[in-house]
């Protein structure tokens, strides 16, 4: 395990960079704002419900510490939704690499670990309590290497681009849950690559959204404006197709699928609601909007 400095250590050199880190803060790239609205976006529910919490840059000093994203489990007995977030604790903490940052090293790693026992210190939180996401662009296969080979780190892959990093000889209920998160393993993001999205990638994209109501969908603008040009035209144009149509082709599934009564009952704009989010659920994933249609008759 590498050699943690104490939350006070950190903060003391850290002050020492603050003049440069500051610069680095002031032009961060269009990448994090869109990385938060994703974010957003994808708790929007659960921040509606008052089960989670998020927010920006939070601070851990005066300045300039700052975790890109934390998020808060106000409710510890719900699951997230998305199958990277099935690690999450009461406190979470997720630092974002967009496709122009360099591939993480284990100098970003060790940091990372500082800045969690800095938060865990300030807000009086278990750091068993708390959880770690790093997200990258690519799979950092040298930063995993070296954890592997070099310190005392087990590596284990949960799903296609989510990987667990674990202390050997450190009971999971007592350490701080650490994971490295792929943007492949999240859709939202996939789309944030300047390579071109393929077709099929595109329509998933173009349903997930038009499925969105108008209020969580307006939390992807910065989003949508940090997306390659070619990328954005794609999804728009996929999205003309369906977005003026969402409401009648959601009424003319219900209905299909037996569950007009349950929009009479629930009341329209209600049963509207929850059946967009069933088929998002589905959607995010990775059924097509066919095979979602297909599991809700099965449900």
């Amino acid at each position: 395990m590498p050699n943690i400095e104490k939350p006070e250590e950190i903060e003391e050199k850290t002050i020492e960079k603050a003049s440069n880190d500051s610069v680095e803060r002031k032009e961060r790239t269009p990448y994090h704002g869109a990385a938060f609205g994703v974010f957003s976006c994808l708790f929007y529910n659960y921040q509606q419900n008052g089960n989670v919490a998020i927010f920006d840059e939070h601070r851990l000093s005066k300045e300039p510490l700052r975790i890109d994203i934390v998020v808060i489990k106000k409710n510890r007995d719900i699951e997230l939704e998305p199958v990277w977030a099935k690690i999450f604790r009461g406190h979470n903490l997720l630092e974002y690499k967009s496709p122009v940052d360099k591939a993480p090293t284990f100098e970003v790693f060790s940091k990372l670990m500082g800045y969690a026992w800095i938060y865990a210190a300030q807000e009086n939180v278990k750091i068993s309590d708390m959880t770690v996401t790093l997200i990258c662009a690519r799979t950092p296969k040298k930063l995993l290497k070296t954890l592997k080979e070099e310190f005392d780190y087990e590596i284990l892959e949960k799903g296609d681009g989510i990987y667990y990093i674990t202390e050997r000889g450190v009971a999971a209920e007592k350490r701080l849950a650490i994971q490295v998160m792929v943007q492949k393993s999240e859709l939202l993001l996939q789309a944030l690559d300047k390579r071109p999205l393929d077709e099929a990638t595109a329509d998933k994209l173009a349903e997930y959204i038009a499925f969105l109501d108008k209020e969580n969908r307006n939390k992807l603008d910065s989003w949508f404006k940090a997306l390659a040009p070619k990328n954005a035209k794609i999804i728009s144009e996929r999205m003309g197709k369906n977005m003026t149509k969402t409401d009648k082709a959601y009424l003319e599934v219900m209905e299909s699928l037996g569950h007009a009564e349950r929009l009479r009952n629930e009341g329209m704009q209600k049963g509207l609601q929850k059946g967009r989010q069933e088929v998002i659920t589905l959607l995010e994933k990775g059924y097509s909007l066919a095979d979602a249609k297909k599991k809700l008759k099965l449900a």
